[in-house]
């Protein structure tokens, strides 16, 4: 779509949806945070919709200036609520196709909790061994 088109549907949806009366929010299902969903009325969707609208208006931009990454959501406005907060868009110049080749390179925090988890099972099965041997040296 144009920018053009673009900014009079952001400006009709602006103009028709009253934010006192608006409310879009992610909260959780489940206790392990795998899973969320979205609670809003009709308002608070279309809303939404128009701040990722916005967005799509400055996707190239951010895409072609390498100092800004990403798009700032407002998440001051009242009628955004929530357990997860969505706090900004990364857009991407690649398609689905491009990204789902790509793996994802481990960060620090992967290789820790591998090299972690491994470190303490060793020096528990570690400890293990020296508790038996020493119980046994003491019948001994």
């Amino acid at each position: 779509m144009e920018k053009e088109e673009l900014d009079k549907i952001i400006a009709k949806i602006e103009n028709e949806n009253p934010k006192e009366k608006a409310f879009f929010g992610v909260y959780i299902m489940n206790e392990d945070g795998h899973e969320a969903s979205i609670k809003a009325n009709k308002l608070g969707l279309e809303l939404f919709a128009c701040e990722l609208l916005k967005a799509s208006i400055k996707a190239d931009e951010v895409i072609e200036d390498s100092e800004k990454n990403i798009i700032v959501l407002d998440t001051t406005e009242k009628w955004i609520q929530g357990d997860i907060w969505l706090g900004y868009i990364e857009p991407k110049s690649e398609n689905r196709e491009e990204l789902e080749k790509k793996p994802d390179k481990p960060n620090w925090k992967d290789k820790a909790v591998k090299y972690g988890c491994f470190i303490s099972i060793t020096m528990l099965i570690i400890i293990f061994i020296i508790g038996i041997k020493t119980i046994i040296s003491w019948f001994t």
